[in-house]
């Protein structure tokens, strides 16, 4: 819709010799508005060459209102509002109750056939998944959900840092407990790794420190694996650091920035030359001692994924890693690919909140909420949803006694609810309609009548009709339910733009929200057969928009409740 729209502006500019290469916004106005679509290109034309926005956009009003798709426009509070004319939205409603399927249906959208790569959650396998990780799990895997639906061929990947001290310092825990030891300095704590512990002293024979390492990781890394599917997420690709050394490639990446100039020797180490990528400081890839730090296995990892040529490459870690964005970007660069190519996304914590109050954690002391103690208490519904409720930047409260309560005041079990609700109208009308009958398909059920046409008692589109059918939705509640659905193509397009998959819960939200007070107040099944299939028609439409944006959340969307 924005697309079509945005094009009937650009071309009424260049109609009226007006420059158009403006970054204008096209959105939905407020609901006190009465219009469709709101833009502020009159605002930014006034300000380029000083004239009034009122005249600018009485001007551009006039030549819009000329094309057919357009029915209105005013000026008011700096913006231009269109409405749009019955025939565009009815033959787009219509096209949406017959769209089901998980694909958009603009196949020349920039996303068509783009290949991308999301590496996502690649938690240290130290100890099992906490809520944390599933921020990022959900996140990720809602992302690619969203490239997916626009046509894109996105793979997903977890990076394992099974290198390095960290990974020692575990093994070292876990040989304390099977020793009845103290534990190392900053050693892991936690039930999990006396479990651990206890299954390999239960093997009956004496396991060697290397071997208990790996064991350790490979159980920890089963764990994460089994959560991760229990959240309805997989991964192609369980990409192993020490891979990486196994083919030499980390040592082959440092001589390669030595050689360029990138990386140079000082007091023993090799130092990676990230001041010249707005690092504070350069950094240590090769200690002293010959010990390759974690920069040094990023560097070449990062490396090995840019020889994979996709389009992008998108990495989502923790706000922790904030300093490390420059610094990989620069590395990027200095391996000589396009930096341009790789966008780092950082989420912030998630404080659980339980009794109204927040939960303490700590990982290396063993004291945290597990992703799987969270799905088993809430679900993976509410789990998904609720971590998906704020963009990635902002801190995230997770009520889990609000995410369990089966009434209107939580988000996921409305939404969901609405989708229900719609399902059982279906029903009752299949009841108490002779004439038409549900078509069930995989996703979704569509209402058609017996004859096998799409709407209309009469075989024909209501739409073609000039006095029944859809033109009998004339409620401002159907249409501003009709807008929102048409307006859901679009918004995945936005959501993938700014890479922010928690658009879809306000937006379902809003939908499922404004279905509800609709139904409340007004009948779907009357005594008028024209107005019965139209209102049965665009909740069609509005139970796939919300089948389609749960999907996009990984939620799913039950047919009764």
């Amino acid at each position: 819709m924005l697309k079509e729209i945005r094009e009937i502006i650009d071309k009424s500019l260049a109609d009226l010799n007006i420059e158009s290469n403006f970054q204008y916004a096209l959105e939905m106005p407020p609901a006190c508005i009465d219009a469709d679509l709101s833009t502020n290109i009159a605002l930014l034309i006034s300000k380029k060459i000083k004239k009034n926005p009122k005249e600018i956009a009485l001007i551009i009003i006039e030549k819009i209102k000329q094309n057919s798709v357009i029915s209105d426009a005013i000026f008011l509070s700096g913006f231009i509002n269109i409405k749009l004319s019955f025939d565009y939205i009815f033959e787009n409603l219509e096209k949406e109750v017959l769209h089901t399927g998980l694909k958009t249906q603009d196949t020349e959208n920039a996303y068509k056939n783009k290949k991308i790569l999301v590496e996502f959650v690649s938690a240290n396998p130290t100890g099992p998944l906490h809520i944390g990780h599933g921020r990022g799990a959900a996140y990720g895997d809602s992302l690619a959900r969203v490239f997916e639906y626009l046509g894109a061929n996105v793979e997903r990947e977890y990076y394992v840092n099974d290198v390095g001290n960290q990974m020692d310092v575990l093994a070292q825990s876990v040989l304390s407990y099977i020793n009845n030891k103290p534990l190392p300095e900053n050693g892991y704590k936690g039930k999990y790794l006396e479990e651990i512990a206890k299954e390999i002293q239960d093997t009956g024979y004496r396991i060697q420190d290397t071997e208990v390492k790996a064991y350790t990781i490979n159980k920890i890394l089963e764990w994460i694996k089994n959560d991760l599917e229990k959240f309805g997420i997989w991964f192609k690709n369980w990409f192993r650091e020490s891979s990486l050394y196994e083919k030499n490639e980390v040592d082959k990446i440092i001589e390669e920035l030595l050689e360029k100039g990138f990386a140079y020797k000082k007091d023993g180490a090799i130092w990676f030359k990230s001041t010249e990528f707005s690092d504070d400081k350069d950094r240590v890839i090769v200690r002293e001692d010959g010990r390759k730090t974690y920069l040094a296995s990023d560097i070449a990892y990062h490396y090995n994924k840019f020889q994979r040529n996709f389009d992008e490459y998108i990495d989502i870690w923790g706000a922790d890693h904030h300093g490390y964005v420059d610094r990989m970007k620069g590395a990027v660069k200095a391996t000589g690919s396009d930096e341009t190519k790789l966008k780092i996304i950082l989420y912030q914590l998630v404080n659980i909140i339980k009794g109204g109050q927040k939960v303490t954690m700590s990982t290396r002391a063993g004291e945290f909420v597990t992703l799987k103690e969270v799905l088993d208490e809430v679900g993976v519904d509410a789990s998904r949803f609720f971590l998906l409720m704020r963009n990635s930047e902002s801190h995230l409260d997770f009520d889990l006694d609000l995410a369990i309560k089966q009434t209107p005041e939580n988000p996921v079990y409305y939404i969901q609810y609405a989708h229900a609700r719609i399902s059982s109208i279906f029903k009752e009308a299949e009841k108490r309609i002779t004439d038409y009958r549900l078509s069930a398909t995989s996703a979704t059920e569509t209402f058609l009548p017996t004859n096998g046409s799409v709407v209309g008692a009469d075989k024909k589109s209501l739409a073609d009709k000039q006095d029944t059918g859809y033109r009998l939705l004339n409620l401002k509640e159907e249409r501003e339910l009709i807008r929102k659905v048409l307006y859901f193509e679009d918004l995945v397009k936005i959501a993938a733009r700014d890479y922010a998959p928690n658009y879809m819960t306000k937006y379902l939200q809003d939908i499922a929200s404004d279905f509800h007070s609709y139904y409340n107040k007004n009948r779907i099944v009357t005594d008028n057969p024209d107005l019965t299939l139209a209102r049965l028609q665009m909740c069609q439409a509005i139970k796939n928009i919300i089948y389609k944006g749960l999907y996009l959340l990984g939620v799913s969307a039950p047919e009764k409740m």
